[in-house]
């Protein structure tokens, strides 16, 4: 059996970290020209995952995990909380446990990961086609790549979820959410930078009964002058009519003067941290939030499947997404090494019980946190969603996020 594996999408180059310490020969065509094609940076949250990493890493990788943090100085520990607010009043609502939880700089992440990989850049997908043998991958450049197994887990907007899909596309397609996001990583003035390093943690969410939702985490803290910290600032709240949707997406100042005006209801810090935002940063904004309700797909006798946000494309308001592209990674290659020998018939086996799993797990965590997100932004809903009642771990009964 030829066991090179194509893995597409930089999003989840776990995949590839975990095949290549299974043994496998395992090449990621990512579709930017390079590493740093995407200008924009970000963070996100490991909250009940670590063990499963540990699984995905090589000992010499795990090692330098502490060193991608947004604060590398930070170790979690049990009085580790997030704390919600009620934005408007300033009163701390919950403190959601949070004693494993560690926050990631995505650049340093996946070069991390990319760490030994043989990554292939600027491999847009264009057509896959199976064979007895295997897969092949045909890209826009004109290249083709053969192997026995590709992963699509290339994000939401999955070329390859398409192409499982294709005879029946809405069964493949995104949902959406009528909830608008506001992001930006941002300096801010040195007071607002120090007021915010000076709360009990440095990430916080904050509610109000307007339906907006805040949250900020600190993103680096290396520079000596506050003034030149970097904070990752996020609103979402009930989406704008269409016309109002089109002009913040073609007006950055608009988009800037609409989150201030939000803004202005708000408690200290919550209001000088918006309000602080330099006009000319830049910033993302989503018009309507996406979701893909996971469903089983047919891999063609498992040489095609999902993984990460390709497989169960899901809101954020409970940091969820890494936690579970991390679970596909662990689960995939615990079924790869339990194979009895390296053929057609046995990978076959090993994939589907990995789909398996994915299917019921995906689906699960999708619509809850589809729900979630919904309540949040209903002020009558908020104490009921289960971000408040859950927190951060993974099962949703767990209130006390012991998972690790």
């Amino acid at each position: 059996m030829d066991p090179k594996r194509p893995v597409d999408g930089l999003r989840v180059l776990v995949i590839g970290a975990v095949l290549k310490k299974a043994g496998i020969d395992v090449a990621v065509f990512e579709q930017d020209e390079s590493p740093t094609a995407r200008p924009r940076d970000w963070s996100f949250g490991v909250y009940w995952a670590q063990d499963r990493i540990q699984e995905c890493l090589t000992p010499e990788l795990n090692a330098l995990i502490d060193t991608v943090q947004t604060d590398p100085s930070y170790r979690h520990h049990e009085a580790s909380v997030l704390p919600i607010y009620n934005g408007v009043t300033g009163e701390m609502l919950r403190a959601l446990p949070a004693p494993h939880a560690i926050r990631l700089r995505r650049r340093p992440w996946l070069q991390l990961l990319r760490t030994g990989l043989d990554v292939r850049y600027g491999k847009r997908l264009a057509s896959i086609t199976t064979t007895d043998e295997g897969v092949s991958a045909a890209f826009e450049d004109g290249t083709t790549e053969h192997g026995t197994l590709l992963i699509g887990a290339e994000g939401a907007h999955s070329v390859t979820r398409a192409w499982l899909f294709r005879s029946s596309p809405a069964d493949g397609a995104l949902q959406r959410v009528p909830i608008s996001a506001f992001a930006a990583l941002t300096t801010l003035p040195a007071p607002t930078a120090l007021a915010l390093m000076a709360m009990p943690s440095t990430w916080f969410i904050a509610i109000d009964p307007r339906g907006v939702f805040t949250f900020a985490a600190l993103h680096d803290c290396a520079p000596a002058d506050p003034a030149q910290w970097t904070f990752m600032v996020l609103l979402t709240w009930p989406a704008d009519e269409p016309d109002e949707q089109a002009a913040l997406a073609r007006d950055s100042d608009r988009l800037l003067d609409k989150m201030r005006a939000m803004a202005e209801p708000l408690a200290f810090p919550f209001d000088a941290m918006v309000r602080g935002i330099p006009r000319g940063t830049k910033s993302g904004y989503t018009a309507e939030l996406n979701y893909w309700l996971t469903k089983p797909w047919d891999g063609r006798g498992g040489r095609v499947t999902l993984a990460g946000d390709a497989a169960h494309t899901m809101t954020f308001h409970r940091g969820q997404g890494l936690g579970n592209a991390i679970t596909d990674a662990a689960e995939l290659q615990t079924h790869l090494r339990a194979m009895k020998a390296h053929t057609r018939e046995e990978l076959a086996r090993a994939v589907a019980k990995y789909e398996r799993e994915v299917w019921q797990r995906g689906s699960d965590v999708v619509a809850q946190n589809r729900e979630n997100t919904l309540a949040l932004h209903d002020w009558a809903q908020v104490t009921r969603s289960m971000l408040v009642v859950s927190g951060l771990s993974k099962d949703p009964s767990n209130c006390e996020d012991g998972e690790h």
